[in-house]
C-alpha cells in the first residue's frame, strides 16, 4: 500500500513539473484546407456516365463530404457524384464541382467533355403475340437506326392498357385494339409503332372435385368434368368424373360397353397409319396399365377448345378411348410389360378417364417416333392382330392444354386446404388453363422448379437425394422411400400400399430443380398420418387426405424417387409448364412444376 501511495505523490510531482503537457489545454477547430475533384472517365458521349470524386484536406477532425454540382450539358447526383451526359448539339465542355459541406468555401473543380451523339434516323417497333385475351401479356420490341454514336434506347406508350415505359410488356383489361408507340429517348420526333388487339378473354378454369369417384371409395381423386365433340362437328358428350394427373400426359377416356364406360366410341374417327391400319395404344401406369384405340376428338375445357394438333394433316386431337371395342384384345406384348393390372375398366381405373396434364407436348415423343427398337406403346392393328409401331408426333396422344389456341403453356391446380385427419367431399378446387396468360393464373410469388428431360426433379429427403421425383396430382398419396426412418412403417394387410406410423409424423423434404437455367431450391413440411386410422375415420366417409403417405420403389433405370401426390396439393397453388413453352413476361420455359 505505501508503494503505491510513493507512485501516487511521485506522479502528482510530475505533473507540477509539467503543467503545460499535463492537461487543461483546448482542441483545435478543424479547418478545410484543400477540396479536389477528379472524373472517371474525362471524356464520353451523350447520354454515357462518368463517376466523379473527391479529395478532401484539413486540420482537426474535418468533414470530408462534399456536393457536386455541373455546370451544363447533364446532370449529376449530388451526393454520389454520377455525372450523366444529356444530348448535346455540339461537344461541350463541363465543369465538375465538389463543394466541402463544412465550410463552402472551398471548392474544387474538373472538366468533362460531352462528344455529341449520332443521329437517330428511324425507330421499327414489333409486339409479341400481336393478339392476346385480356389480362394477357404482350412483349414489345424496339429496333432503333441511326448513324454515328447514338442512342438506342426507347420509351414505351400505349393509347390504352398498361404498358411498362422501360421493358414494353403490355396488357389491358379491356378489348379492343391498341396502338403501342416506341420513342427514341435521344429524338422524341423519331418514333415506331405496332398494335396489339385485345379480345375479351376466355373462361379458363373448371371447378374441381373430391369424392369417392364414380363408384365410390376413390380416395384422394381430383376430378373434372369435360365435353368431347366429334371433330368439325357440335356433336358432344359430357364425361364426368375424370381424373387430374399431372404426372401422364394426354386424354383417356374409358368407353361405352367396358363396365361404368360413359364415351360411346362410334361417334370417334379412329387415328390410322400411312396404311390406314387403326392406330392402338398400350399405355403404363406406375400401377397398371390401359388398353383402346388412338382415336380423334375436340375438347372443350371450360371456354377453351382443343381442335387441332399442329402439323397434322386431319381435324382433331389424339386421344386414348380405353377398351374400345374397335381394336383387337390387348396382346402380351402390353400386358407383360408390367405386373399391375389391367385398369382398361372404371372398376380398374377408379374413373371415366385420365385427364393428363404432364409437362410434355405428347405422351412419348420422339421415342415412339423415331427409334431403332420399337417400344411396346402403339400398336398398328391389321386382321384382328395388333403389332407394335412407330408414330409421328401429330398422331400420338396429345397434351390438350398444348393443343389450344391460346393459354397453351400449361395448368395451375389449386385446392383449398382441408381438416387433419381427412374429410368427404372437398368443393372450390380450380383447375385453371394457362400460366402467365391471364389475370388468374400469373406466377405471383410461386417458386419455380426446373426438371430434367425427363419430367423430374430433386427431392432430398432424411439424407437421401431422390433424383426421379416428380409433382403427381393422379397419385393419391406422398409415395418415398422411408430412408431408414424407423417411424415410417408399412401398414399391413390391405392397406399395406400406405404407412402406419404409431403416430402423426411431422417431416421435411427440400426439393432442388433439375434444369440448368434454374436451381430453385425450397423445404417443404409435411405430415403422414397412419392409413389404418385414416381410412376409419368419420365411419370410413372421408376421401380426402392430406396426411397420407406410401412407400415408393426406385424407378428402373432412373433411381430414387418421390411421388409428390394428391396429399401435396391441399392448400396450395401448383403449377406444371408444358416443355418448350414460355411463360411471357418471365424467364421462365417449360418444363417446369412451380408452387
Amino acid at each position: 500500500m505505501r508503494i503505491l501511495r510513493i507512485l501516487g505523490t511521485l506522479a502528482g510531482v510530475c505533473c507540477l513539473g509539467l503543467l503545460a503537457a499535463c492537461g487543461g489545454s483546448s482542441t483545435a477547430t478543424p479547418t478545410i484546407t484543400l477540396v479536389g475533384a477528379s472524373c472517371n472517365p474525362t471524356s464520353i458521349a451523350s447520354l454515357g456516365t462518368s463517376q466523379c470524386t473527391a479529395s478532401v484536406s484539413g486540420t482537426g477532425s474535418f468533414s470530408s463530404t462534399v456536393l457536386w454540382a455541373a455546370s451544363s450539358g447533364g446532370t449529376i447526383n449530388a451526393t454520389s457524384g454520377l455525372f450523366t451526359a444529356a444530348t448535346v448539339p455540339f461537344s461541350t465542355q463541363v465543369t465538375i464541382t465538389a463543394t466541402s459541406t463544412q465550410d463552402t468555401t472551398k471548392t474544387g473543380s474538373t472538366t468533362i467533355t460531352v462528344a455529341t451523339a449520332g443521329t437517330v434516323s428511324s425507330v421499327t417497333a414489333t409486339c409479341a403475340p400481336t393478339s392476346v385475351q385480356t389480362g394477357q401479356l404482350s412483349t414489345c420490341s424496339a429496333v432503333v437506326n441511326g448513324t454515328g454514336n447514338f442512342s438506342p434506347n426507347v420509351t414505351w406508350s400505349a393509347n390504352g392498357g398498361t404498358i411498362n415505359a422501360i421493358s414494353g410488356l403490355f396488357n389491358s383489361a379491356s378489348a379492343g385494339t391498341f396502338t403501342i408507340t416506341a420513342t427514341s429517348q435521344q429524338d422524341s420526333t423519331k418514333t415506331g409503332t405496332a398494335t396489339v388487339a385485345v379480345t375479351p378473354g376466355v373462361a379458363n378454369s373448371l371447378p374441381v372435385t373430391i369424392d369417392g369417384g364414380p363408384l365410390g371409395g376413390y380416395v384422394n381423386g381430383a376430378f373434372v368434368t369435360l365435353n368431347v365433340c366429334t371433330p368439325g362437328t357440335s356433336t358432344c358428350q359430357t364425361i364426368d368424373h375424370v381424373l387430374v394427373d399431372t404426372g401422364s400426359v394426354g386424354l383417356r377416356l374409358v368407353a361405352k360397353g367396358t363396365p361404368g364406360g360413359e364415351l360411346d366410341p362410334t361417334a370417334f374417327p379412329q387415328q390410322v397409319d400411312s396404311n390406314g391400319n387403326s392406330i392402338a395404344q398400350c399405355n403404363l401406369f406406375v400401377d397398371g396399365y390401359t388398353w383402346g384405340s388412338v382415336s380423334l376428338a375436340t375438347i372443350q375445357m371450360a371456354g377453351e377448345i382443343a381442335s387441332s394438333v399442329p402439323n397434322a394433316s386431319v381435324p382433331g386431337v389424339p386421344i386414348q378411348i380405353i377398351g374400345d371395342t374397335r381394336v383387337p384384345s390387348v396382346p402380351s406384348s402390353c400386358s407383360s410389360q408390367t405386373t399391375g393390372g389391367n385398369e382398361s375398366t372404371v372398376t380398374g381405373l377408379g374413373a371415366n378417364g385420365v385427364l393428363g396434364l404432364g409437362t410434355f407436348q405428347q405422351d412419348c415423343g420422339t421415342g415412339c417416333a423415331s427409334n431403332s427398337t420399337i417400344p411396346a406403346e402403339y400398336y398398328a392393328c391389321a386382321s384382328g392382330a395388333c403389332n407394335p409401331t412407330l408414330l409421328g408426333l401429330p398422331q400420338q396422344v396429345t397434351h390438350p392444354v398444348w393443343a389450344l389456341p391460346q393459354d397453351n403453356n400449361g395448368v395451375l391446380l389449386q385446392l383449398p386446404t382441408i381438416p387433419s385427419g381427412g374429410t368427404t367431399t372437398v368443393n372450390g378446387g380450380k383447375l385453371i388453363i394457362g400460366i402467365g396468360t391471364q389475370t388468374n393464373n400469373g406466377l405471383v410469388t410461386a417458386t419455380v422448379f426446373n426438371t430434367n428431360a425427363n419430367a423430374y426433379f430433386i427431392t432430398n429427403f432424411n439424407g437421401q437425394s431422390n433424383s426421379c421425383s416428380y409433382i403427381d396430382s393422379g397419385s393419391n398419396a406422398y409415395f418415398f422411400p422411408s430412408s431408414g426412418n424407423p417411424f415410417l412403417v408399412a401398414c399391413t394387410g390391405a392397406n399395406s400400399g400406405f404407412y402406419c406410423p404409431a403416430n402423426l409424423l411431422p417431416l421435411t423434404a427440400t426439393n432442388t430443380g433439375a434444369g440448368t437455367s434454374n436451381n430453385s431450391t425450397g423445404s417443404v413440411a409435411f405430415n403422414v398420418g397412419n392409413a389404418d386410422t385414416l381410412f376409419t375415420n368419420n365411419s370410413g366417409n372421408n376421401v380426402a387426405f392430406s396426411e397420407l403417405g406410401g412407400p415408393n420403389a426406385p424407378i428402373s433405370g432412373c433411381g430414387s424417387s418421390f411421388d409428390w401426390g394428391l396429399s401435396f396439393f391441399y392448400g396450395k397453388s401448383v403449377f406444371t409448364g408444358i416443355e418448350q413453352q414460355p411463360v411471357t413476361g418471365t424467364s421462365y420455359t417449360g418444363p417446369f412444376w412451380a408452387y
